[in-house]
């Protein structure tokens, strides 16, 4: 198995994402004609189960597996990745089956008490057989990580969303007349064909890529001797739980906190309903629409700065976490920079709502730190610090959620204040991820290039709001104006980029080819 660089990973990872989110997009708009909103409404009252479903049937395990496996990797230890995936899948699949059998057994009990519509509790019972799925997939996407190979991830992400799109088609069109709750629940049962598909790409390819077979008799011996792996495993596996936990609470509890401070404000309930869902069904979307490329990048580097960690080799530590920052924010920058002067024509082009620009505007600046936040946090779980990542997560989040009503209520900025809450928790995660960095390896990337970048940032949001302005006066229309405008945008960056040298072509390519 071909082991990739950290930019081969990513930039795999990052096109197959490219891919099926437009894909996704696709699959949105074919349900949204099928089932209509009553339809959409149900299936919405269960796919929040998915996440919290893998996080306590994962329990953070496939990122620790990429860790150990990339450990184990440069010990050419293949005993020890055996034992690993033993013990995860023992684990993962002991607790799938116990979390399938409960839904199961309590599941119209919990579909009268949990659900709004009973009628979900199809939808609810289609979502099931997932569990064990994502339990096994898991865990192969752990490994696969670990031996930094991303092309089986990303094949198998596309297989997933071409499937899904073609089973939701047939299953929704034959259940649809048989009532929406059929239909719906069809719905919810082509996501979990498309998880089905993407477990068997991986399972197919790693049986035949790899040599770990492992004899029967050796399974309890493995297993016995793996209960240390299974230490080490649980102790980055645990804070990762941990914080998707709170996340998952925070989404719960920060809704109602929002609504009783904006309910102070002397607001109805149409129109908070109305400001809320401008700032989390529009402003957020486009803020993380980019994110897939850092999220490619994050996900790569952890096996990355792992295996260079455990080799003692700490400039090649320094050097790639440098190098995730950069790329990472090369491509924050001009993202902030065409989400902040088009706040306008965006909103009103995609979600034709201009009156949420004045939120974009203001939060998309802030938001370019999430660019740093990424790399930041996956180097500190390649270097055994998920426990310190995951406080650096959870405390910024308390503090935003407990700012939330003093700035709403008490000066009176009513959903801005929601929006600066939220930025301050983007800031304070940021400078508490580098300051912990700064403590364990010294500064982790060069200022001087930030500085560089920043600077050609200023310098092209100028030049793009003249340009705009500019386009304007010869009456262009609006949408093709913003095209030009953005691609202009583009192109004056990035040839800056490269003209002052802050990224050379020659070492873009050398990372790509490199084996």
């Amino acid at each position: 198995m071909r082991k990739q660089s950290l930019f081969q990973g990513a930039f795999v990872l990052t096109a197959a994402a490219l891919i099926t989110k437009i894909l996704g997009f696709a699959t949105t708009i074919i349900q949204s004609r099928i089932l209509g909103a009553e339809g959409i409404g149900l299936q919405m009252m269960v796919t929040p189960f998915i996440g919290l479903l893998m996080t306590v049937t994962t329990l953070g395990l496939p990122v620790a597996i990429s860790k150990a496996v990339a450990e184990a990797e440069t010990e050419n230890n293949k005993t020890k990745i055996k034992r690993i995936l033993l013990i995860s899948l023992t684990v993962t699949c002991s607790i799938s089956l116990i979390l399938t059998f409960t839904l199961i057994y309590f599941g119209r009990a919990f579909a009268l008490r949990f659900l709004a519509d009973q009628r979900a509790y199809y939808s609810l019972m289609a979502l099931t057989p997932v569990i064990p799925i994502l339990a096994v997939s898991g865990v192969l996407r752990g490994y696969f990580q670990g031996r930094q190979n991303m092309n089986p991830l990303a094949i198998s992400q596309v297989i997933e969303q071409i499937v899904r799109i073609i089973s939701l088609y047939v299953l929704v069109q034959l259940l649809l007349e048989r009532g929406v709750e059929y239909a719906a629940a069809g719905g919810i049962a082509a996501s979990v064909l498309g998880e089905l598909a993407y477990l068997l790409y991986l399972g197919f390819t790693f049986k035949f890529s790899t040599d770990y077979h492992i004899p029967t008799p050796k399974i309890t011996e493995h297993l016995t001797r793996g209960k240390i792996h299974l230490i080490e495993l649980l102790r980055t596996g645990l804070p990762q739980t941990g914080n998707q936990f709170s996340r998952s609470l925070l989404r719960v509890i920060q809704p109602i906190v929002i609504t009783q401070s904006l309910l102070k404000t002397g607001l109805d309930s149409p129109t908070i309903a109305t400001q809320y869902g401008m700032l989390t069904g529009y402003v957020y979307p486009l803020l993380f629409f980019p994110g897939f490329i850092n999220y490619s990048l994050a996900v790569a580097l952890v096996p990355a700065v792992s295996e260079a960690s455990s080799r003692k080799k700490m400039g090649l530590v320094h050097q790639r976490i440098s190098q995730a920052v950069k790329v990472s924010l090369l491509i924050g920058v001009p993202s902030s920079i065409i989400l902040f002067v088009f706040a306008n024509q965006l909103l009103t082009i995609v979600y034709r709502a201009p009156e949420a620009a004045n939120l974009l505007k203001l939060t998309a600046p802030f938001y370019l730190l999430q660019y740093f936040h990424s790399p930041m946090q996956s180097s500190l779980i390649g270097l055994g610090y998920a426990t310190t990542s995951m406080i650096n997560n959870i405390i910024p989040r308390c503090i935003s959620l407990a700012l939330i009503y003093p700035l709403v209520v008490y000066f009176d900025l009513g959903i801005a204040g929601v929006a600066i809450a939220s930025s301050i928790a983007v800031v304070l995660e940021t400078v508490m991820h580098y300051l912990a960095l700064l403590k364990l390896i010294g500064p982790c990337f060069r200022l001087s290039d930030i500085v560089k970048i920043a600077g050609i940032g200023g310098f092209t949001a100028l030049f793009t709001i003249f340009t705009f302005n500019t386009l304007l006066q010869y009456r262009i229309n609006e949408k093709l104006t913003v095209i030009i405008s953005a691609i202009i945008c583009l192109f004056i960056y990035f040839s800056f980029i490269l003209l002052t040298k802050t990224v050379r072509w020659t070492s873009i390519t050398t990372h790509l080819r490199r084996k």
